[in-house]
């Protein structure tokens, strides 16, 4: 990593991409919106191997790489996958195979998605792990700007 002084700096990116193989899923690149999205560098807000791509790109610097899914959203673990009664789960009754909704995280409070991977007339399976876990990423990254919290570029500053 060539810049670690970009630590707690904001990065402004443009980026699209998805999964190995599969296709782009995510597109914020310029042509598909205005301003670039606002990476907090060091928050742990985007995968560690995104994080990783960054600090070592210049600015200006565009990119495709692949992020193997250890540095990405992780191992899918069966230990994730569990088992409700449909009565359990509000809405329950509409699960069908391949449903992503919306589940309340019991320790952080927010909102995350997740799938229903089997369903019977009682039942469902419900996988929590991240919809991207298990799995390889491709994605094209370019590096517009390094800023500080004024908004200042680290180019201004001769950083």
């Amino acid at each position: 990593m060539r810049h670690r002084e970009y630590n707690g700096l904001t990065a402004l990116v443009y980026y699209r991409g998805g999964v190995l193989g599969e296709g782009e899923i995510e597109d914020h690149s310029p042509g598909a919106q205005g301003e670039p999205e606002r990476i907090l560098l060091g928050s742990g807000e985007v995968p560690r191997g995104v994080s990783e791509v960054l600090y070592d790109m210049e600015i200006g610097e565009e990119r495709t790489v692949v992020i193997p899914f250890e540095k990405a959203y992780g191992r899918h673990d069966p230990a994730g996958v569990q088992r409700y009664p449909r009565t359990f789960i509000p809405g329950g009754g509409e699960l069908e195979i391949g449903t992503v909704f919306s589940w309340r995280h019991p320790v952080s409070g927010k909102n995350v998605p997740v799938v229903c991977t089997e369903a019977t007339k009682d039942v469902v399976t419900i996988d929590f792990n991240h919809l991207l876990a298990g799995k390889d990423l491709e994605y094209w990254f370019k590096l517009v700007d390094v800023v500080d919290d004024a908004g200042v570029s680290v180019v201004e500053k001769g950083q």
